[in-house]
């Protein structure tokens, strides 16, 4: 088995002390817990409109939801099935009459093997901007982060980088990337 395999990808992301790290070298942040996190959640809104099933889906102790997806093929759609996962999301943990403020913020990660936008970079961030004025975020705290394991260009962490190799076939070059290893083979 590979770690690129859905089921195995969800299997070692639900140990915690696999996610939790992983989120805070995309990130850059520190994560005090995550406080739930679920792999192969099904997200469906009604009986006759699409569903989604999410790779692993957790929050953390600041009511921050994340998905985090391993994409190894190209469908040419990636856009528009990130666009499709933050408004499931958003329908999922949002009830009929609260205030939009409630809304979470969230991130929709996919970890590609493939370079979804031919510009060899490790991570693409997208956050809503203004055309006219590029000083102006929407400020939606919708976040979405495509990360490219054959990427070249870019500055990451280096147990992320280590980490994106492994998941590019090689063998584990970081700490992390050995702990990940292990996983797979428990």
């Amino acid at each position: 088995m590979i770690i690129t395999d859905d089921f195995m990808f969800g299997a070692v992301m639900s140990d915690d002390n696999n996610l939790k790290p992983l989120l805070e070298y995309i990130l850059d942040i520190k994560i005090e817990r995550v406080s739930y996190s679920e792999r192969q959640k099904v997200i469906d809104v009604n009986y006759d409109s699409k569903g989604i099933r999410l790779d692993v889906y957790c929050e953390d102790d600041k009511n921050t939801v994340y998905s985090i997806e391993i994409q190894v093929a190209n469908n040419h759609n990636l856009a528009k099935r990130i666009r499709y996962y933050h408004d499931m999301i958003d329908l999922n943990i949002f009830d009929k009459g609260e205030d939009y403020r409630k809304l979470k913020k969230s991130f929709v990660i996919f970890i590609c093997c493939f370079d979804a936008f031919g510009k060899n970079r490790y991570m693409y961030t997208f956050k809503r901007q203004c055309q006219e004025d590029s000083s102006i975020f929407l400020g939606d705290d919708a976040v979405s982060i495509v990360l490219n394991t054959k990427g070249t260009v870019g500055e990451i962490n280096k147990e992320l980088k280590g980490a994106l190799s492994y998941m590019n076939g090689e063998q584990p070059t970081s700490e992390y990337a050995d702990r990940l290893n292990k996983s797979v083979k428990r």
